[in-house]
């Protein structure tokens, strides 16, 4: 029986998959949900890094940082909806990526579940945006529920 069930989300249809299954899960077992949306700034530390000057980085990190709260608290509000009382954790990190965001969240809500989407991306694209989902079952010492989708 899980007792605390994070969910990691993002904008996408296959996150909006997991987020219902979180809600689901938490329900049939009377366990504390938490939402966390994490938000990647370190990708415009990389711009930086490679010479790249971005006209204006900071209004593009607030869009970012503006963007990801609107995502995570339409998420809160679908489980309220739902009859649950979710916690919210909005992470945002100049240099750590989002993987490493949520898998410190774990760790530090005591969650005994970690629910996360996985795009299905492969070959190239994988390997440009890399997989999340991957990089967490490899950092976190909880069970994770993947829920597949395809964007």
């Amino acid at each position: 029986m899980y007792k605390h069930v994070l969910v990691a989300i993002d904008e996408s249809r296959t996150s909006t998959k997991a987020l219902d299954e979180a809600i689901s899960l938490a329900k049939l077992h009377g366990a504390v949900l938490e939402i966390a949306h994490a938000v990647d700034e370190s990708v415009l530390q990389s711009f930086s890094n490679h010479g790249v000057t971005l006209v204006d980085s900071d209004r593009i990190q607030h869009a970012l940082l503006d963007s990801g709260r609107s995502v995570l608290a339409e998420a809160c509000a679908k489980a309220r909806a739902a009859g649950l009382a979710p916690r919210e954790r909005f992470l945002a990190s100049e240099d750590l990526h989002a993987a490493d965001q949520i898998a410190e969240a774990v760790t530090q809500s005591g969650a005994d579940l970690l629910v996360v989407g996985s795009h299905g991306r492969r070959g190239f694209r994988r390997l440009l945006l890399g997989s999340v989902a991957e990089n967490l079952v490899r950092k976190v010492d909880v069970s994770v529920l993947i829920v597949r989708g395809h964007d």
